[in-house]
């Protein structure tokens, strides 16, 4: 009885000898060089075995066919069965042998390339194997610039390896010679994205998403492009042709409510968020947007329930953790907020390694436990905390110094917070706001000569730091010194952010001083329609009023200034009684 071997024989032999088993001239493979018929025999019976999966009997077959015929086309069969079964030795063998004897086939250096790359994912000399695997796919393009396989391949190679501006060249000159399919596309707009070329980078990522809606990819990179560029609505429209492509999906409608919470829309936001929860009520990725939206939207006995939903299913989520406890510390539950910051460490202690989102968690953790120490007036116990917190767990990042320092100069510990942003600005000095906020600090201490070297300095590394900015030009206003100077130190404020309350305060202020009266009236009046809540505008708007002569509507501002909880409350009440006993202010 003939078995199914012998009729495969059978079949590939009707294939190369139909004339009554005469030997008949050589065949053609599909775009390669000659074949002798007696291998092609053999390369047909590897074929076969291949569709059916039989791999070790395909090599065997391979192999005597390059017995009979060492032709370049034959032997680069060989070597893609043998890469494709792992044995990259055998197959570089041969690859370099085509590649040494054929050095314009592309074929042979593309697929060298792609054994140094798996020699590195195996950890072997990554660094050389990876350096090695680029000048073969460099080789493949020399000898078919017009080769997607290998211009991918190297592509890609360079953007996961950081190498992105060689990345974004290649791929530029590439689509010269053949027009991008949609994943070169794809990658041209992340590259475009990564090194900061943002218009470039929504123009190809829009057309790529245009062509395929419902890739997922490529709707995720342009969603994160324009949510980096706080343009939310346009993000969820992108997430809304992916569902429109597309079966429901909670990953899709969790980054929806999450764009939503982001633009401050809670309701919009709970409703994606829970829409993802019932697709997937086991997918927990929702969960802690979803307790932020109710937060946000004074939602507090739902925002705890949805927290502590996530932590029963994730007790190590660091991050659900601490805006629990921040939530409660805010209800006036401080016990309960110390204990579940403490948790936080206790966790991150056993925990060993953290990841850097986890250090700045932690670094938050142990600031919320120094500032709950210093309402409690202990303070040896808070300045442990903060140290702790930057110099231990937190790794001393720029993030952790400027959220502690903040912390600290909110509740008015200057020289502490001094003593933070010192270190702060030694360990990060090209940091503009930390060197904003030591120069902040500084003023606040009445070291103005320093304040103002460090503002400065922020502004050169950052000349658009609007925060820095202003602050310099109110502190020389306020001073009464080089007050054209400072004008312009608050016009460029204004240009970043025009419709600030407190640059155009500051703008009226420095108008104020230099006696024009008209323009400081309507700059104040203009900060009041931003924030009429402002007592410093308002403190500010009645030392004018005063100036010019408007007494009785001076006293309304403020009077005003101090039911809205003026800071400096002696010094507005000084300036009321000096008015009502008829003497002379002076702002």
């Amino acid at each position: 009885m003939t078995d199914a071997r012998s009729l495969r024989a059978a079949v590939a032999l009707a294939l190369v000898a139909p004339f009554g088993g005469a030997v008949f001239a050589a065949a053609d493979l599909p775009g390669r060089d000659p074949v002798r018929p007696e291998a092609y025999y053999h390369y047909s019976l590897a074929q076969q075995l291949i569709m059916e999966r039989d791999y070790l009997h395909a090599l065997e077959q391979m192999e005597h066919a390059v017995a009979r015929d060492s032709s370049p086309s034959l032997l680069m069969e060989l070597a893609q069965l043998r890469f494709s079964l792992n044995d990259f030795a055998g197959a570089a063998v041969l690859a370099e042998r085509v590649a040494a004897s054929n050095p314009d086939m592309g074929d042979a250096h593309r697929l060298l390339g792609d054994i140094h790359l798996s020699r590195a994912r195996e950890g072997t000399d990554s660094d050389a194997q990876i350096a090695l695997a680029i000048e073969q796919y460099r080789a493949a393009l020399r000898a078919d610039p017009a080769d997607q396989d290998a211009c991918r391949a190297l592509a890609e190679l360079y953007y996961h390896t950081g190498r992105l501006k060689e990345a974004g060249e290649l791929l530029v000159e590439f689509a010269r010679k053949r027009a991008l399919d949609g994943p070169l596309s794809l990658l041209l707009g992340k590259v475009f994205a990564r090194t900061g070329r943002y218009p470039e980078a929504e123009t190809v990522l829009r057309q790529v998403v245009v062509r395929a809606p419902g890739n997922l990819e490529a709707a995720d990179a342009l969603a994160s492009l324009l949510e980096f560029e706080k343009k939310y609505d346009e993000a969820i429209a992108v997430y809304g042709m992916v569902l429109d492509a597309n079966t429901e999906s909670p990953y899709v409608r969790t980054r929806i409510g999450t764009l939503h919470l982001l633009a401050g829309r809670y309701k919009e936001a709970m409703r994606a968020l829970l829409q993802a929860q019932a697709i997937d009520p086991a997918d927990t990725r929702g969960l802690l947007p979803l307790a932020q939206a109710y937060e946000g939207a004074g939602d507090v006995k739902g925002a705890l329930e949805t927290y502590d939903r996530l932590l029963e299913k994730e007790p190590g989520n660091l991050e659900a953790r601490f805006h629990r406890a921040r939530v409660q510390q805010k209800e006036g539950s401080a016990a309960q907020a110390l204990k579940g910051y403490q948790e936080i460490i206790d966790l991150a202690s056993g925990r060993g390694a953290v990841t850097e989102r986890e250090s700045s968690i932690l670094a938050l953790a142990y600031s919320q436990i120094g500032l709950l120490q210093m309402d409690g007036r202990q303070y040896a116990a808070a300045i442990g905390s903060f140290t702790k917190g930057l110099l231990r767990d937190a790794g001393g990042t720029s993030e952790a110094y400027a959220r502690v320092s903040e912390a600290l100069l909110r509740q008015k510990h200057y020289p502490l917070a001094e003593s933070f942003l010192k270190e702060g600005t030694r360990r990060h000095p090209e940091d503009d706001a930390l060197l904003f906020a030591r120069g902040a600090s500084l003023e606040r201490q009445g070291r103005a000569v320093e304040a103002e070297r460090l503002l400065y300095r922020s502004i050169q590394i950052n000349p658009k730091n609007a925060m820095a900015l202003n602050y310099l030009g109110y502190m020389l206003a306020d001073r009464g010194v080089r007050l054209r100077e400072a004008m312009g130190y608050v016009q460029r404020a204004l240009a970043l952010d025009p419709q600030n309350a407190a640059y155009l305060d500051s703008l009226g202020w420095v108008q104020f001083k230099l006696a024009l009266y008209d323009d400081s009236e309507k700059s104040l009046r203009a900060a009041l329609a931003a924030d009429e809540a402002d007592p410093t505008i308002r403190e500010h708007l009645g030392d004018l009023l005063i100036r010019i002569g408007r007494a009785e509507e001076a006293l309304r501002e403020w009077e005003a200034a101090l039911q809205r909880g003026h800071e400096e409350s002696d010094r507005v009440r000084k300036k009321i009684l000096k008015v009502q006993t008829g003497q002379k202010v002076t702002p």
